[in-house]
Formats: C-alpha cells, structure tokens, sequence
C-alpha cells in the first residue's frame, strides 16, 4: 500500500472511530436517562369560579432532558374535567411542578375528592427517553 493510501485511510480510520465514541456516548446518555421521581400532591386548588385547577408535584430527570408533562383531572361528584400542560427542563435533581388545568365542557368543580393523572414525556436533543404516568386521588379545596 503506497504512502497515500495509507494516509487516508489513517485519516478516514480516525474520523470513523470519533464518530462511533460520540454515537456511543449519545446512545449510553439516552439508554440510562428517566424519569425517577413522579408523584402529585394531595391537594389541588379550584379557581376561576371552578373553571381552573392547580395541581403541583414533584418530579426528577436525568439533568439535561425535557420533560412534557400533561396533567388530567376529572372529579366524579360534579362531572368535571381539566387539563393542562407544561413543560419541564430537567436539572438531575427532584424539581416541583406547577400545572394550571381548564376546564373541558360546561361542569365545574367544588372542593372535595378528584382524581389526577399525570404523564410525562422526556426528550434529549428531541429523542424520546422515558414516558411516564400515573395516577392519585387527591382533594380539591377552594382558592
């Protein structure tokens, strides 16, 4: 092999070899990355006359990912359902969330039991990493 060839082919061997360490950090990165702690807390706030629910927990994530986090409520008693969304950047450590539901349709909520579900995505540089729900029976109270 002439000294040329062997030149590129030195020069190609590397940039491959650079390229497959930097895919397999990315690739070992998003395998171990999650959602670790999920919860809701007990109790939500109505506002808004019953059009609006608070709903807040806590959360953690790998640091560096994004979570989306839709967050459900429906109450029996009443018929009700709101939801809403938000979206979390991720730190590595627990975080607390804050949601603000509407109201879907013409019922409104009253303080007493409802119950929450909320489920979030997780996302690295647009990757799905982890999607996440669950579900707690909480009480409302008024504002």
């Amino acid at each position: 092999m002439n000294t040329h060839i062997r030149k590129h082919f030195r020069t190609w061997l590397l940039s491959a070899s650079l390229l497959l360490i930097l895919v397999g950090v990315f690739v070992a990165r998003t395998a171990f990355a999650r959602i670790s702690v999920n919860t809701i807390d007990p109790v939500g706030i109505v506002t808004d006359q019953g059009r609006t629910i608070i709903v807040t927990g806590p959360v953690g994530a790998t640091a560096g990912e994004v979570g989306d986090q839709e967050v459900t409520v429906t109450q029996r008693e009443t018929g009700a359902v709101a939801k809403g969304r938000t979206l979390i950047r991720f730190t590595g450590g627990v975080q607390q969330w804050e949601v603000h539901a509407a109201v879907r349709g013409a019922a409104t909520f009253q303080s007493g039991p409802a119950t929450a579900v909320a489920l979030c995505r997780s996302t690295i540089q647009g990757q799905a990493t982890d999607a996440h729900q669950w579900l707690v029976n909480i009480t409302l109270v008024k504002e």
